[in-house]
């Protein structure tokens, strides 16, 4: 309903009765915030109503709504992210995409003489989460808020109001200044283009809290005038492996959800590998064993002899002198003992006559048996 225009009354900035903001409201950037002005109170619906910003006391429009135009007066409006509705006495402001610059004290206000309905406080933070050891940096413009001049400071809020120093600029210059009083912090002022940078290293857990880039005097309480709000969280880095999947192409997955179960697969692979190994262990010493056992048979096997039955059979191996005859070289005889007793029992026995160096030529081997009745 209605339509939007650049054009509009006269769009002068309009004074206002000094009034202290009614609440503060705390917006993460991006997001969208509403507020609802009723004017139940006022005699004339047909008065314009407008959202203004409020610097000095003063008026600054940013859309008002006369009738059922709606007029834009700033670039956040003419991009369509601050529209204002009036409807059943109720004006309804609505900003989008909201940025840091967007901070600021806002009033709803009725008529041509900018009579404040409501007043807030619009604080727009920015949220930052970091693991220990990142670094940070921060730009904090100011230069909409009118806060050329100055010293900076960059401070931890403790409690609801007061911030404790962290580090400062050393002076206030046209061409920027810089200070530090934190060996891991550092900040710079850019008063040029308007812009604070500060920069914090080696991030740790216990830097996790809220933050303000701020106005700094610190020869008035309050000291710091804040211009922007960080909220800073910082994580340890956590402990658990990365893992690479091959599955054509390499795929690497390092989340913390899915931890866990890749930590039962590798533990559930260890563990079969081991049992492997204890398998093949087992069945190495047993081949092994095996073998022993098996040759041990064999030994026996071969010096199997038959024990004398009587004190008239005879079991001896004699070394017996050898000739001296290089041409005879080894000689072997086999000794049949039979006994007086029984005539079928044989006993055999080898003798080894002599060892003596031989030529390949001259080799002869020679056998006798000799049978004793």
């Amino acid at each position: 309903s209605g339509c939007r225009a650049a054009a509009s009354p006269d769009p002068t900035l309009a004074g206002l009765p000094a009034q202290t903001p009614e609440a503060e409201m705390s917006q993460q950037e991006g997001s969208t915030f509403s507020i609802q002005c009723p004017y139940t109170t006022q005699p004339d619906i047909e008065q314009q109503k407008a959202w203004c910003r409020v610097r000095n006391a003063r008026c600054e429009l940013v859309a008002l709504r006369f009738a059922s135009t709606e007029y834009i007066y700033s670039d956040r409006a003419r991009q369509g992210h601050i529209t204002i509705q009036d409807d059943n006495r109720t004006v309804s402001i609505t900003m989008s995409d909201l940025h840091v610059e967007d901070s600021g004290i806002y009033s709803c206000t009725y008529s041509s003489s900018y009579i404040p309905l409501k007043t807030i406080s619009l604080n727009v933070y920015k949220e930052l989460h970091k693991w220990e050891l990142d670094s940070l940096s921060v730009q904090c413009p100011y230069m909409a808020l009118g806060y050329r001049w100055g010293r900076k400071a960059w401070c931890r809020q403790q409690g609801q109001a007061e911030c404790s120093l962290v580090v400062s600029t050393d002076y206030s210059s046209a061409r920027g200044s810089s200070g530090t009083q934190n060996k891991r912090s550092s900040i710079q002022d850019d008063a040029q283009t308007g812009t604070v940078t500060i920069t914090m290293d080696k991030l740790q857990a216990l830097d996790s809290g809220v933050y303000w880039c701020a106005l700094y005097n610190p020869y008035q309480r309050p000291a710091f005038t804040r211009i922007m709000e960080v909220r800073l969280s910082v994580d340890k880095v956590p402990a658990a492996t990365t893992l690479s999947v091959t599955t054509g192409t390499s795929e690497t997955n390092s989340s913390g959800n899915s931890t866990q179960p890749w930590n039962t697969i590798i533990i559930s692979v260890v563990l079969c590998i081991l049992l492997i190994l204890a398998l093949a262990i087992m069945i190495t010493l047993c081949i092994r064993q095996r073998k022993k056992l098996k040759a041990g048979g064999n030994r026996q096997a071969e010096d199997i002899y038959d024990k004398p039955q009587s004190p008239a059979q005879l079991e001896s191996t004699e070394r017996m002198g050898g000739t001296t005859d290089d041409s005879r070289d080894l000689n072997y005889i086999t000794l049949d003992f039979k006994p007086h007793r029984s005539s079928d029992e044989p006993l055999y026995c080898n003798v080894e006559l002599s060892q003596t160096p031989r030529k390949p030529e001259d080799e002869n081997v020679e056998y006798a048996v000799i049978a004793c009745k």
